[in-house]
């Protein structure tokens, strides 16, 4: 059991509020009645903020929240929930979006508050869980699933909040407010599209409300569609831009289209030995001349490692996956009795989406597919095995493609209802979510059947047509249903026979594969708040209440992408490969108790004085009790000013995927540092050359990432204080700023492959981790998820809001809201300073992440831009409305450079310009059509392109904080009836 030193103190305070709590329950009634007049004029406008149980009156509490109300949602032209909330500037780090091809493509919108990632940040729905939608079970909610026509507000917690909502609330908290009281029929058209003709978006809503004299009805239909954008029609995402040694050029990948061949130097006959870039060693590494058939030793030439690379980016990615949904919802509620009303929220979605990346990059080497090329193949020129061989397979296979069909099932049943007359109040509800999701994968090659394609064959001395065999020359051991397959020639040409007997062979080892994942989430809660006693200043108020959480995901996987045991390939390309299915399940029974305590009233500097406090206790089935709380305080010392601060304990539960996921192959960019090695270090650089000649021929490495069933919490805590001013000599103006500070203990993360690899070289720990092939390059790894690190982070909130006075012009209103990141420090490994993350190798001291970006793909946090602003101007007169929208991201400093940090003209640190985004809305009501409306506007007005990120993962950019589009425009109708 897991006690932190403020739950402890927060548990004694709360013990005597609490057993007062139970005492006073018989009598809370009678108690009420007394206090009736006053209890039912202050009851009508107490409402329940996020962040805490207890209704209240006061909108501004000890945490800082931010909203976004309906208004801001229709005017940002957004066609889904995470397209308008991605602009928070709480929001940074890592989060995926539909931009995010290789890595993404489900159609899903994380949120990641304070960087902290996106199973950091709890996502609510009217302040309770919503099922999770990720498919490797990682606890992260798809925004995108939330019925974005039901949405009153957003609300934005930037506390911790683990005594009040338990796991996860360590970022934060971002909490749907459902529309309630609709009445009529509403209904919306939107359409947009890119100024490049691309990005096409439709979006239809429909809602219906009706009132009774018990009850309401609310049900609604909704179907959105967006097109793809391809990444060769964005000049900043059409190349792999790189940075080498200072110099910009055009990056890619070994595994290039006209191959990459190692053979014996005595087997090269016919090539040009001569060439600089075949080296001095026993084997030299060839490719394919660019037009020759392949057929000759002499239509090889040496590799070049600088000039030799392939575009993928031009060749299939995309900068917009495309998606389709369609969703059905209902809500309501029926007053059983006059102290009790049922309530009922039900949601279907079904979404289908895609992502496409470059075709399949061949790799034959045997720690990655484990196909050679047979010295008796009929299209090998060089009479040996070629057990090291890549090849991008374009117009060989069809390109690399996902397509997912993922459904997301919600349902909500509850009562509540209120003790009598009194101030106490009461609810309990059950919630269900399951999300399905199917996968059909195509592009990839069936290995056992690529095995004997690209094996022995011969030309069968009956029929004249090549085939396979067995054993060399001996056609009684043909292979039934196998073609010779050419990979030492161009792709087949499908105008020709031979093309065609080619493309067909590939096509039977060309196999769809069918996988799909399931999430399940089961909930139970009860609550009772309402106030215990008067104080002078004012009532004790009290919230307690229980939670019975139980959570289960399963997958299952196509049988040819497993991986057989005491194996390290699957039947099919490596990277496609896993070692098993996801199956896991865990349980929590919680309780809380939440006070709020006013201590002093309209008195000189304390208009106001209140504490909050708050705990909960969680016992999970799979690791045990943790307890967590909270305190905080609101000091009014006039009327014009509200000084806060907030102390919390914060946790987070490992998630079924850290816990229960099955290995997984990943492709991992790494810097090895055996680079250049001329000794001492036998074990991390076993198989390299000691002449120092040695350089990695690929910055990538599959790495297969291993869940951990041993798993404990993350603990830390989580401190913010700040104020609030709305002075009373300018109406309308208010100015907001909060301090806060996050620190989390047992970090769970996945080593990044290159501090294996340097731990390893330096100080000889984690070697058992990879492998490497005969030349020395590494050729597998293998990452198990751990309690290793620490974070601490910290940072400072601003807002500003003016109203102005209504005048001949019309009415004005500014909101500029802002977010400044101090320090985001993490150690991997606890209590050892060389693992210190820092975003630059070629800078070893520097350590911190603040203002910087690593890409996640190469195990990094993200985009931490120092400072973040959204400012918000909106203008009405009449039954006009208009409304600019600013989005700011200051600029961030990243490793941009491809060479070793010892090469002359090695760029450590380089500058990645802030990125500015404009938004125009303009909008006309009709009066006579029953409030009826047209909006027009511009997303990115000024066609800002995001800004060139050398080490980007996606499009050489950062696809999941910037706007990968460009100028969009955009129209919405709706009518109301």
């Amino acid at each position: 059991m897991s006690i932190q030193p403020l739950s402890h103190a927060v548990r004694l305070a709360l013990l005597p509020i609490s057993t007062a709590a139970l005492a006073l329950g018989a009598a809370g009634s009678a108690l009420a009645q007394d206090a009736a007049p006053k209890e039912e004029a202050t009851n009508l406008d107490r409402i329940q903020v996020t962040g805490s149980r207890i209704k209240r009156a006061d909108l501004e509490t000890s945490s800082p929240v931010f909203t976004i109300d309906r208004q801001n949602i229709e005017s940002s032209g957004a066609a889904t929930v995470g397209e308008f909330l991605q602009r928070t500037p709480a929001i940074a780090g890592a989060a995926t979006n539909p931009q995010v091809n290789n890595g993404g493509g489900a159609g899903a919108a994380t949120v990641d508050l304070r960087g902290l990632g996106v199973n950091r940040s709890l996502v609510l729905v009217d302040g309770k869980r919503w099922i999770g939608t990720i498919s490797n079970a990682n606890g992260a909610v798809d925004v995108n699933s939330i019925p974005m026509a039901l949405i009153e507000r957003v609300e934005v917690l930037k506390d911790g909040a683990s005594a009040i909502y338990g796991s996860d609330a360590i970022g934060g908290v971002v909490n749907f407010i459902l529309r309630k009281d609709f009445e009529g029929l509403e209904a919306s058209a939107f359409y947009g599209t890119s100024s490049r003709g691309d990005a096409d978006t439709q979006r239809f809503d429909a809602t219906f409300g009706l009132h009774g004299e018990k009850g309401r009805l609310m049900l609604g239909a909704s179907y959105d569609k967006e097109d793809q954008v391809s990444a060769a029609d964005r000049s900043y995402s059409s190349q792999p831009y790189q940075l080498y040694a200072g110099e910009k050029g055009i990056g890619g990948t070994s595994r290039i289209l006209t191959g990459r061949y190692v053979v014996p130097r005595a087997s090269a006959t016919g090539v040009d030995l001569t060439d600089p870039n075949c080296g001095s060693g026993a084997n030299v590494t060839l490719t394919r001349i660019d037009g020759r058939p392949g057929s000759s030793t002499s239509d090889f030439r040496c590799f070049n490692p600088n000039t030799d690379v392939y575009n993928f980016q031009a060749d299939g990615n995309l900068n917009l996956t495309p998606q389709e949904r369609t969703s059905l919802f209902m809500s309501g509620n029926y007053q059983l009795t006059d102290n009790i009303e049922g309530f009922l929220l039900g949601s279907w979605l079904r979404t289908e989406s895609s992502f496409f990346i470059a075709p399949l990059p061949f790799d034959g080497r045997a720690a990655v597919d484990n196909v050679p090329i047979s010295k008796d193949s009929i299209y090998n020129p060089f009479g040996v095995d070629i057990t090291d061989a890549r090849l991008r397979l374009r117009d060989f296979i069809p390109t690399r493609t996902t397509r997912f069909e993922t459904e997301t099932y919600q349902i909500t049943a509850g009562l509540r209802g209120a003790f009598g007359d009194s101030s106490w109040s009461w609810d309990a509800s059950y919630g269900y979510g399951r999300t399905p999701q199917t996968s059909a994968v195509r592009g990839y090659l069936y290995s056992p059947g690529l095995t004997d394609a690209l094996g022995p064959s011969m030309i069968d001395p009956v029929s004249g047509n090549p085939i396979c065999v067995r054993t060399p020359g001996n056609a009684a051991t043909a292979i039934a249903g196998c073609l010779p397959v050419n990979f030492m020639g161009p792709a087949p040409d499908p105008s020709t026979a031979v093309g065609q007997a080619q493309l067909a062979a590939l096509e039977l080892i060309n196999p769809t594969i069918h996988s799909s994942n399931e999430n399940d989430l089961k909930v139970f809660n009860a609550n009772v708040t309402g106030d215990l006693f008067q104080l002078p200043a004012g009532a004790v108020s009290l919230a307690v209440g229980v939670e019975r959480r139980e959570e289960s995901a399963s997958s299952s996987s196509d049988f040819l992408t497993i991986i057989p045991p005491g194996d390290t390939v699957c039947k099919i390309t490596q990277e496609a490969c896993t070692f098993g299915d996801i199956s896991g399940k865990f349980d929590v029974n919680e309780i809380y108790a939440e006070a709020l305590i006013p201590v002093l009233s309209d008195m000189p500097f304390a208009e106001k004085l209140n504490f909050s406090l708050g705990t909960r206790y969680s016992d999970y089935s799979n690791f045990g009790g943790t307890t967590n709380s909270k305190i905080g305080m609101e000091w009014k010392p006039f009327a014009d000013l509200l000084v806060r601060a907030t102390y919390a304990d914060v946790f987070r539960a490992p998630t079924i995927g850290d816990l229960y996921s099955p290995t997984v192959p990943s492709a991992s960019t790494y810097t090895d540092p055996c680079n250049g090695y001329t000794g001492g270090n036998p074990t991390a650089c076993a198989g390299v050359p000691t002449d120092g000649s040695f350089r990695q021929s690929n910055n990538q490495v599959t790495s297969f990432q291993v869940a951990n069933s041993a798993l404990v919490p993350e603990e830390g805590d989580v401190f913010t204080y700040g104020f609030v001013y709305s002075p009373s000599w300018l109406e309308g103006f208010s100015v907001t700023a909060d301090y806060w500070r996050v620190n989390l203990d047992k970090f769970i993360t996945n080593l990044p492959e290159n501090v294996l690899l340097n731990q390893c070289f330096n100080f000889g720990r984690f070697c058992d981790t990879f492998v490497r092939d005969s030349a020395g390059d590494v050729a597998q790894m293998t990452n198990i998820t751990g309690n290793f690190g620490t974070l601490k982070t910290a940072g400072m909130d601003l807002g500003f809001r003016y109203v102005f006075p209504e005048g001949a012009w019309g009415k004005f209103s500014w909101n500029l809201d802002t977010t400044y990141l101090a320090q985001y420090d993490v150690q991997l490994l606890a209590g050892d300073p060389s693992s210190n993350v820092g975003a630059f190798p070629g800078i070893p001291e520097s350590t911190g992440l603040a203002g910087t970006f690593v890409d996640n793909a190469s195990s990094g946090f993200g985009n931490m831009a120092r400072w973040r602003a959204l400012n918000d101007l909106t203008w009405s007169r009449g039954n006009l409305s208009a409304s600019l929208t600013t989005r700011y991201v200051h600029h961030v400093y990243e490793a941009p450079d491809v060479a070793d940090v010892t090469e002359p003209g090695y760029v450590a640190k380089r500058r990645v310009p802030s990125f500015t985004q404009t938004d125009l809305q303009i909008g006309y009501r009709f009066e006579d059509l029953k409030n009826s409306s047209i909006q027009i506007g511009v997303r990115n007005l000024t066609d800002r392109q995001p800004p060139l990120i050398y080490s980007g993962f996606n499009a050489s950019t950062d696809m999941r904080t910037y706007d990968a589009i460009g100028r969009f425009y955009w129209m919405r109708w709706t009518a109301r009836f």
